[in-house]
């Protein structure tokens, strides 16, 4: 494990932000962080990248506690705290520069993090010409000055357009493909799905589950499938009815359907001896499905 946390306690008056978090997150994995606003986990990042210190429990980095030896546990993490700022009049290259000679960085890295994370044409022009997308990358930039093994991303998509977003998440899977550890907290459980090989989901502080992306789809005791029928109408209103159908909606000419694990033959056959012809079944669970299940559709991530 890259980094232990055990035990992790913080309070705000008498708000609880986080309380008594266990987290084990694997050396080489690309970690999803998530849970619903007020949760804890931009508090949890800031324990531990020591910005804040914890009322009670400890963050291992590499065995290094971030509490009692933080430069060295922190010397090999690099992290992107919510929005990346920077000076706009200057220039990409420059900015770089400035935060490298103060972190007593090789001013030559800047280059290789600019070309790394596909700014290098775009190094010598001014900030304020970027897009978010640019800015974001930048910020990734930044974070990958001090030769990282472990990289921090608070939202490092929010508020991108999708071309945006297509481009930290491919820049994401890279560094992961690279043998950097990246634990990445995010609102957007589709992009979280699609670049996370491990998972955690937290609320009101405490850990509510953990474990491998694939794992946790799997053992959901909800499974969504994508029905292919007939007569759509007919048989959205039929499963409707049902008690042990927990959603059911027509999505592009077929049903997404959520029912218990051991009632799929039962859909089937009731749709059948109703009358109406299936022509597929397709597991299609989804983390977004996961996170429903364990925190309720009114919940707000």
């Amino acid at each position: 494990m890259i980094v232990e946390i055990n035990n992790l306690s913080k309070s705000f008056g008498l708000r609880k932000a986080v309380d008594g978090l266990n987290l084990d997150i694997p050396d080489g994995s690309v970690y999803g962080f998530l849970g619903p606003n007020g949760s804890g986990k931009s508090t949890t990042i800031r324990m531990m990248t020591a910005l804040i210190t914890p009322d009670e429990g400890e963050v291992y980095i590499q065995e290094n506690s971030v509490l009692k030896m933080r430069n060295k546990a922190l010397a090999s993490v690099g992290a992107l705290i919510e929005r990346a700022d920077f000076h706009k009049h200057l220039s990409g290259e420059t900015n770089l520069k400035m935060l490298a000679r103060m972190d007593g960085t090789d001013i030559s890295r800047v280059q290789t993090v600019l070309d790394r994370t596909g700014l290098g044409s775009r190094g010598k022009d001014k900030v304020k010409t970027y897009s978010q997308g640019m800015k974001q990358r930048l910020g990734i930039a930044q974070a990958l000055l001090s030769h990282p093994k472990l990289l921090i991303l608070d939202e490092p998509t929010n508020g991108l357009d999708p071309q945006g977003m297509k481009e930290v998440r491919d820049l994401v899977r890279e560094l992961s493909y690279e043998g950097i550890t990246i634990f990445i907290s995010s609102h957007l459980l589709d992009e979280v799905q699609k670049i996370c090989s491990h998972v955690a989901m937290i609320s009101f502080g405490k850990l509510i589950t953990s474990g491998k992306m694939e794992d946790l789809l799997k053992e959901s005791d909800l499974l969504m499938t994508e029905v292919q029928v007939d007569l759509l109408e007919n048989a959205a209103e039929l499963l409707s009815a049902q008690n042990w159908v927990h959603r059911c909606d027509a999505v592009d000419g077929v049903l997404r359907v959520g029912v218990d694990k051991d009632k799929t033959a039962e859909m089937v056959q009731l749709l059948v001896q109703n009358g109406v012809q299936v022509s597929a079944v397709i597991p299609r669970t989804s983390l977004e499905d996961l996170y429903l299940s364990k925190f309720g559709s009114e919940s707000k991530i």
